[in-house]
């Protein structure tokens, strides 16, 4: 009887584990863990504010462009133009973690096309319509907005100004790509970035994290420690402006704080009281305006 116990204890440890797994890496996360999540990362007004910026976003002429990432899956892509001509500035919007395109582009698309900026933004791998089944907590996301860099200069040339723009999950997929983007980036802005998400995960689940990581390592080939911006960061070349809410329960303003203490080259930030994740736009617009605006007349070009 006690065999019998130790194996269904054994096989129920193991079922556990795999829909944990699902529900932090997959893209069609756990029906077992999806009941019992319940998002307090937000404000319910902030989120109407989001949705109804991403319902816009998605309504407004746009061109829907695909590429290949290195790992086989389609990936979409999505450009506006601010006017009938391509601007020569785009202002790339990366979405975050269990996002899409639109729910990070939505709330910039006015600001950055009422100073001249065309937008681009995308949809991760295993989000959106664009394809796959593993989330890359900005591995695979880094070197996919790396090859989208490469698509953007390659069409509108050499000379277009680029301003890169993550939030969360994308606000570290930036600071990862930190050290390889070409000079036609003129900065970046990491607004909610994480450091690592070993760290995240490990004050969530705790001992649960080892499995998780092993299991990582065998089925999407890369290991929880290359999610690590900082040595990406020490090898920065392109003026940063950092963003958190001083209220932000998912990434604790001290994480952003530490990386812009980390970051080398010329930098900025943004600390905004009583804003959770994400929210900085929506709680202090104004104040997040006229930092873009200093960075705007300081590194792009008129």
């Amino acid at each position: 009887m006690k065999k019998k116990t130790l194996i269904a204890a054994a096989s129920a440890a193991a079922v556990l584990t795999g829909e944990l797994y699902r529900y932090v890496f997959c893209r069609s996360g756990s029906p077992l863990f999806n009941l019992f999540s319940n998002n307090k990362n937000h404000v319910r007004d902030f989120t109407l504010y989001r949705d109804e910026a991403a319902e816009r976003l998605r309504s407004a002429p746009q061109e829907r462009i695909c590429i290949r990432s290195d790992r086989g899956e389609e990936l979409c892509g999505f450009y506006l133009p601010c006017g009938e001509k391509p601007s020569g500035k785009i202002a790339f919007l990366v979405h975050g973690y269990r996002s899409d395109h639109a729910e990070a582009a939505g709330m910039f698309m006015d600001y950055y096309h009422s100073r001249g900026f065309d937008l681009f933004c995308c949809d991760h791998t295993a989000s959106g319509e664009s394809g796959g089944k593993l989330i890359g907590y900005d591995v695979y996301e880094s070197r996919d907005c790396l090859k989208w860099l490469e698509v953007l200069t390659e069409r509108f040339g050499a000379d277009v100004q680029i301003v890169l723009h993550g939030f969360s999950m994308g606000g570290a997929t930036v600071l990862k790509m930190s050290d390889r983007v070409p000079g036609n980036v003129r900065f970046i802005v990491s607004d909610s970035g994480f450091m690592n998400v070993g760290s995240l995960l490990n004050k969530r689940i705790h001992f649960m994290v080892q499995p998780l990581r092993a299991i990582n390592r065998l089925t999407a080939g890369y290991s929880l420690r290359d999610t690590d911006v900082r040595p990406n960061l020490a090898r920065c070349h392109t003026p940063v402006l950092f963003v958190h809410g001083m209220e932000d329960h998912t990434v604790p303003a001290d994480v952003g704080q530490a990386l812009y203490g980390l970051c080398p080259s010329e930098k900025d930030f943004l600390w905004v009281p009583e804003a959770r994740h994400v929210e900085s736009m929506y709680v202090s617009p104004e104040e997040y305006a006229a930092k873009l605006d200093n960075f705007i007349e300081k590194y792009v070009k008129k």
